[in-house]
């Protein structure tokens, strides 16, 4: 007995298409957006670049650091002090010590050009516990497996610099691709994050 109802029977003819999709059956498009929360329509970080905006008209400045920021910029507890060259030299890195230390400087000096700022201190922290955790997820397991440092290379550029270049939108506190690898390097030198 022939099955006459068959749904996943699909029959075409003289198609047609501009700008669009053709397909044998459905068409499933996924959309992923990194980092791209959404509130109201705006990103969170999008919001903070408004309230940054709207901070910079007033003029308002502030002395104290909000406490998400202090906590980056001061050393991680438990963790033995010991500067960047050395924890560089710990994870077999240390051919990357000259681009360390510049990115980390030329990222801290932005950092401390804004800090006057509760919102591009919010900002920064927000980039920066970013940094944090996706270097804990992607990059920090797979030290362990003993890859080449080409493929190390090529994690920390999927998983942190080009989606937190894509998060930057607007980028309106001018965080180029050297000062995010600068952040990496600054929570390092903070021990926050270790290569080995």
């Amino acid at each position: 007995m022939a099955d006459t109802d068959n749904t996943n029977e699909v029959t075409q003819s003289g198609n047609n298409v501009e700008n669009g999709d053709m397909a044998g059956r459905d068409v499933n498009k996924q959309t992923i957006n990194i980092g791209r929360m959404s509130f109201g329509g705006k990103s969170q970080l999008q919001i903070l670049y408004d309230k940054l905006e709207e901070e910079k008209k007033n003029t308002k400045g502030i002395t104290e650091m909000i406490e998400e920021l202090q906590h980056f910029k001061s050393y991680a507890k438990d963790e033995e002090v010991i500067g960047l060259e050395k924890k560089l030299e710990n994870g077999n890195r240390l051919n990357y010590l000259n681009f360390a230390e510049r990115s980390k400087e030329k990222f801290s000096k932005k950092l401390l050009k804004n800090e006057h700022s509760e919102t591009a201190q919010e900002i920064y922290a927000f980039l920066l516990a970013k940094v944090y955790r996706r270097f804990e997820d992607h990059i920090y397991p797979r030290l362990s497996e003993e890859h080449p440092e080409s493929f190390i290379n090529q994690l920390v550029d999927e998983f942190i610099i080009n989606p937190m270049e894509d998060l930057l939108g607007e980028n309106l506190l001018k965080l180029y691709e050297d000062e995010i690898s600068g952040m990496i390097y600054f929570l390092m030198g903070n021990c926050h994050i270790k290569w080995n």
